[in-house]
């Protein structure tokens, strides 16, 4: 592994790479089949040395992150049949890596002592987490949660949402720009597409304004109302002269 910074676009800047992945490549050395042992070389800065040092030492268990995503999940699920209502959820639930690392490691996941002794097996939290994706969906208008019954029905929205892999807050931003403005034409349909939230790491760098601003007056037929120097507005540019083949 020659160099361990990586380019994240979510901070903006260079990170370590992940001890995931330098495990991932490490565990590639030598052929299968063949040998029976490998070596991996790993170079990296003087201040990272300690850190990649420490990593590969002390092992640390793999926390789960499918809480912040738990809404495109339960939406996925509900579309396909496999989960029909809030019981059925939290069942489906706890078959999950989180389930497993929440009985492993409450702590990490806002589960204190008092909640562990009343609640051991987790199926209280399980309904508490499931119940929460489904009102976010709920309000996002892409299921039909009946609190009372705990029934949860798809709908047209929620069917696209999962077809097309569109996030529930890109389609909550979907929603929001649609009441403010009842009546649309094309370019207010281009720069909703372009506000989703999967465009948010599509960072405007300093260097790249000009051409970006000439790219909007040649090749963009519709007006590009977000300005390039937002991710919306450079979306907006890059995908119209994408269209119009510049």
């Amino acid at each position: 592994v020659k160099g361990t910074d990586v380019f994240n676009p979510e901070k903006g800047g260079n990170i370590d790479l992940s001890i995931l992945d330098v495990m991932q490549i490490f565990g590639r050395a030598g052929r299968p089949q063949f040998d029976t042992s490998g070596e991996a070389t790993l170079i990296t800065s003087q201040d990272g040395l300690a850190r990649y040092l420490n990593k590969l030492i002390k092992e640390v268990p793999i926390e789960s992150n499918f809480i912040k995503q738990l809404a495109d999940h339960l939406n996925a699920e509900i579309v396909s049949g496999t989960v029909t209502n809030i019981s059925e959820a939290a069942e489906w639930l706890q078959y999950t890596y989180l389930f497993c690392r929440m009985v492993k490691n409450p702590l990490a996941y806002g589960i204190n002592s008092n909640q562990i002794e009343s609640d051991p097996t987790l199926s209280v939290r399980s309904l508490e987490l499931v119940r929460e994706a489904a009102k976010t969906l709920d309000s996002h208008q892409m299921i039909r949660f009946h609190s009372e019954s705990g029934n949860l029905s798809i709908t047209d929205l929620g069917r696209v949402a999962s077809h097309f892999y569109i996030r529930a807050e890109s389609v909550a931003v979907f929603n929001e720009m649609l009441q403010i403005k009842k009546f649309v034409n094309d370019a207010d349909l281009f720069n909703i597409i372009c506000s989703a939230t999967e465009f948010e790491n599509v960072k405007v760098r300093p260097e790249e304004l000009d051409e970006i601003d000439s790219l909007k007056k040649k090749q963009c037929a519709l007006e590009v109302i977000s300005p390039v120097e937002d991710f919306a507005g450079k979306c907006c540019v890059l995908m119209q002269a994408f269209i119009s083949k510049a």
